[in-house]
């Protein structure tokens, strides 16, 4: 008993030694944890303490930049660094500058400009009488030879059956009207030479009948089978041959129904054709025709009628007209195709050869000025008249072709007239010709500052003399 009250013992003291064991180990976890747990907090709150002071810089910042008294300022508008920056103040007032251009024009509403005899000489001012001219010009081209289309023939038979023998055997064959082509059999021709042949005979059977009637229809018959054969291109003298020896041939030759070159051979011997076969294709290159492309640009300038020169390869140059204008245009190459006819004695000329072509347009007489007696301002174009007396007025005009020197104009001036060259020389130099030159063009842009010269230059208001130089 005294042994059990001591296990009991014992066992009841390792057991509070245990529970005061993990109470130490709990509480030692414990304030492990703790102490883990307090540098996080700690960096947790200084990172939000960042952010707030971010966030408060950031309101500060839009705060001033949207400000009603510091909106304006550089330092605000650099802040709003995604907004376009405002347009540069202008250099002067606004509606200044059309006042100024105003009050010059209504000085002087015709723009004309006075030029001094001393001046001009200095200068050296040329001026040009306006006179009408005859513009003819030369279009050069490539053209191509090729074959007349009104002088193509397709060789058909009317009849079926079956080539016997041919006489046009290869393309580029030399063939003439009237020359046998090939020999064909065919029985529908065999049974109406063979009713040819019985309509005879029963003519000179019926001649001997009392009865007119009967006389006639003999004839008649006779007649009905010559016009058959006729109508399947049997000749007169194959027919003929038929009445003399009263035998039916029976391989009819066909001849050819015109003259010209074989472009195309499809009859060969034993082949079996029928009306709707094409067996040969001759061109006549007695006469062809020259296709040149000509630019949309040139056409009005090109006439049915119009002389052309063609030149050779070989140098050998001939002379044609234009006959016919296609009403098309080429949508690639902008250009349009004129047709010229030639003959072509010896088939020097041959489809599918290149050839220069020169197209010589006249037209009447324009009136034209050069080239540097007119001014393009953009939208118009102007020249300088001499009004006499030194006085010069700019003026508009409607040009038409530009030539090489010469433009030809449809309206503004008239033959007599004398306009000043070097015209934009003159412009460049002198400010006074500028700003006449911008009222016409109806520009606003100021004008240049005034050249320091005591010219004799007068007309425009606020403006000096010309500087001296020299005129082309």
């Amino acid at each position: 008993m005294k042994r059990l009250n001591t296990f009991i013992n014992r066992l009841r003291t390792k057991r509070a030694d245990d529970i005061t064991a993990d109470n130490a180990a709990e509480a030692t976890s414990d304030s492990t944890a703790l102490a883990s747990k307090t540098p996080r907090a700690n960096r947790n709150r200084a990172v939000a303490i960042i952010v707030g002071i971010i966030l408060l810089t950031l309101a500060v910042v839009l705060g001033l930049a949207f400000m009603p008294g510091v909106r304006e300022t550089k330092v605000a508008r650099a802040m709003r660094f995604w907004e376009d920056a405002p347009p540069p103040a202008p250099a002067v007032p606004a509606g200044q500058l059309a006042v100024e251009v105003e009050q010059a024009r209504a000085q002087n509403p015709s723009g004309t400009v006075t030029i001094d005899a001393a001046t001009a000489e200095a200068i050296g001012l040329q001026t040009f009488v306006v006179e009408a001219r005859e513009m003819n010009q030369v279009i050069r081209t490539t053209g191509r030879v090729a074959v007349d289309e009104r002088r193509v023939t397709q060789v058909h038979t009317k009849v079926e059956g079956f080539i016997d023998e041919t006489f046009g055997n290869f393309e580029g064959q030399v063939i003439r009207k009237g020359q046998p082509l090939l020999t064909i059999y065919s029985p529908e021709l065999v049974a109406t030479q063979q009713e040819y042949l019985i309509a005879l005979q029963a003519q000179g059977d019926f001649k001997k009948s009392e009865f007119d009637v009967v006389r006639r229809s003999g004839s008649t018959l006779v007649e009905s089978a010559r016009r058959r054969l006729q109508l399947f291109d049997v000749t007169s003298a194959q027919i003929a041959e038929v009445e003399r020896t009263g035998r039916v041939s029976k391989n009819v030759t066909f001849n050819a129904p015109a003259s010209g070159i074989v472009t195309e051979r499809k009859a060969f011997p034993g082949m079996r054709v029928t009306p709707d076969t094409e067996l040969y294709t001759l061109a006549d290159l007695s006469t062809v025709w020259v296709e040149a492309d000509v630019f949309e640009s040139d056409l009005s300038n090109v006439r049915v009628g119009t002389s052309a020169e063609v030149t050779l390869p070989n140098g050998e140059t001939r002379t044609a007209r234009v006959a016919y204008i296609n009403p098309l245009v080429e949508s690639q190459s902008r250009t349009t195709r004129v047709r010229l006819e030639l003959p072509n004695p010896g088939l020097r000329l041959k489809p599918g050869m290149f050839v220069n072509v020169s197209l010589r347009t006249v037209q009447p007489p324009q009136i034209v000025v050069p080239r540097d007696a007119v001014l393009a301002t953009g939208m118009r174009f102007l020249v300088l008249v001499d009004n006499g007396e030194g006085r010069f007025a700019l003026r508009e005009i409607t040009i038409g072709n530009q030539g090489q020197e010469f433009y030809t104009v449809l309206s503004g001036i008239n033959v007599g007239d004398r306009v000043a060259r070097n015209i934009q020389f003159l412009i460049d130099s002198e400010t006074q010709l500028r700003q006449a030159v911008e009222g016409q063009s109806g520009s606003a842009s100021p004008a240049s500052p005034p050249s320091q010269s005591g010219g004799g230059m007068q007309g425009m208001p606020n403006m000096p003399g010309m500087n001296g130089g020299g005129g082309r």
